[in-house]
């Protein structure tokens, strides 16, 4: 009886202690989620509200309405966007209230926070929720630590859809993403991957002989999201981010050859000046190991360098967004602005923009470098030239194979002859345009040449303009930038 009354005691001790350990991760897991929000809702284009949250001894449930603030494209009132999504927080130590539920891990854990999208809460999320036949489209859970630090996975499962709408065929093979996030989004790492996309437009009216014309099409493989970020000064990501693309391919109806590109890249760096950790340098490389975008095939690179960047205005400048996001109307915004680039033009940034192309019409090497300074009065409004007192000196180098300096610049004078033509060129009228704009284009090119601003070396034209000291030079010839031969 004794042994009884001892086992009953041990269990009603553990139970205690779990309801306990339960209601204290219930506290956590709230303002787990309310720092999140907080962190999140920095984003200047994002508007985030927790609409409700309701907690329980073992579990809470709270709805989040997320509001893109995207503004207008081109005049254009883009398409509302926004959604909602439910959380389910099953406190820890162990979240017995998640027992069963789908992707819920039992081990030891703060609390697992299993988030979904509201299908009610949009009208594009109800259509994806009909178009993946009830089944859950998006599900993300976080399994967070006792300290705060979570492990999240987010998967999309494959969808395979025909003769819907305006699509004859879909075809996706699903979504898989992991991160690690440590409190306060001090830190994140991850990747995320998509291994195939397949979209088929139905075909259009009109092609040749009565037929169908043939529906567009696009191909995604293999595409992959990184990220390596941690919080540091200025309260600034500083790490990597980069996503890499095996093929993209794009069949417009109306062109016979694919848009393609192959090993498509792009990876940015933000890190801090190792000249002055003051100041923060960002770099970003953006290129394809192969394309082909008619006329044109082969492969290109762009790399875009800031250095020199004062950090504490970066800092600030992030600030100023999420402020426009919230007070698009301010009438001070604009002057903010204005002091904050002048406090960025006082540390004297740096930026590089570099280009290089090898494709089968020739070679292309661009390098364009600009040092600024700090330039006083800026008025851009009563005096748009008092801009050009903030760039100390500039370089740019272009190096272009002639071969395909003549093929563009023929290209672009046979667009324009067909303009001026209309539809009176025939065939004939093609050659006769054609011949007239290679005419031309040699004549352009030999004067260029000629008045200096560009060197023929070779099979390259080349040239070098540079601005130092409030003068321009083109290849060593100074160019005289107002009436008086000087920056105005």
């Amino acid at each position: 009886m004794k042994k009884l009354i001892g086992v009953i005691v041990v269990v009603l001790a553990l139970a205690a202690g779990y309801v306990g350990a339960s209601y204290w991760s219930g506290q956590q897991a709230e303002k787990w989620y309310k720092d999140a929000l907080a962190e999140a809702s920095k984003h200047p284009n994002v508007k985030i509200t927790a609409l409700r949250y309701e907690r329980g001894p073992f579990a809470s449930h709270a709805t989040t309405r997320y509001q893109l603030t995207l503004g207008e494209a081109g005049g254009a009132v883009l398409p509302d966007l926004s959604f909602s999504t439910k959380e389910d927080l099953y406190h820890g130590p162990i979240p017995l209230a998640g027992w069963g539920v789908p992707g819920v891990p039992m081990g030891l854990a703060g609390a697992v926070i299993r988030q979904t999208l509201d299908a009610e809460s949009s009208d594009w999320t109800r259509e994806l929720k009909k178009l993946y036949g009830g089944q859950e489209p998006v599900v993300g859970i976080a399994q967070v630590g006792f300290d705060g630090t979570s492990n999240a996975r987010i998967t999309m499962p494959p969808l395979a859809l025909s003769n819907v709408e305006d699509l004859q065929n879909f075809n996706f093979s699903g979504l898989q993403g992991q991160f690690q996030v440590a409190p306060r989004g001090a830190a994140v790492q991850g990747d995320l991957a998509v291994k195939s996309l397949e979209v088929i437009g139905k075909p259009g009216a009109g092609g040749e002989g009565g037929q169908s014309a043939a529906g567009p099409r696009i191909n995604l493989r293999d595409l992959t999201m990184t990220v390596n970020q941690r919080k540091g000064a200025f309260d600034l990501m500083f790490g990597d981010s980069g996503f890499k693309i095996g093929e993209l391919r794009v069949q417009d109806p109306t062109s016979a050859t694919p848009v393609v590109f192959a090993d498509l890249a792009m990876d940015a760096t933000a890190k801090l000046s190792p000249q002055n950790p003051q100041q923060v340098d960002v770099e970003a490389l953006f290129k394809t190991g192969k394309f082909t975008v008619e006329p044109w095939s082969g492969t290109g690179s762009m790399k875009l360098i800031f250095n020199r960047l004062d950090g504490p205005t970066v800092g600030q400048l992030q600030q100023w967004q999420q402020k426009m996001a919230t007070k698009p109307d301010d009438p001070q915004a604009l002057d903010e602005l204005l002091t904050l680039v002048k406090a960025l033009l006082r540390g004297k940034p740096e930026f590089v923009l570099d280009t290089q192309a090898k494709l089968a019409q020739g070679d292309w090497q661009g390098k364009l470098t600009l040092n600024f300074q700090d330039a006083g009065a800026i008025d851009p409004v009563q005096n748009p030239a008092s801009l050009l007192g903030a760039l100390e000196k500039g370089l740019a180098e272009v190096a272009v194979s002639k071969r395909l300096a003549e093929t563009v610049l023929t290209n672009i004078a046979k667009e324009q002859f067909q303009a001026q033509a209309g539809e009176q060129a025939g065939a004939a009228g093609e050659q006769a345009m054609q011949a007239m704009a290679a005419q031309q284009v040699a004549q352009q090119l030999q004067g260029m040449v000629a008045a200096g601003f560009l060197r023929l070396e070779g099979e390259q034209y080349k040239s070098t303009a540079r601005f130092e000291g409030g003068k321009l030079s083109v290849n060593g010839k100074e160019i005289p930038l107002g009436p008086s031969g000087s920056a105005q």
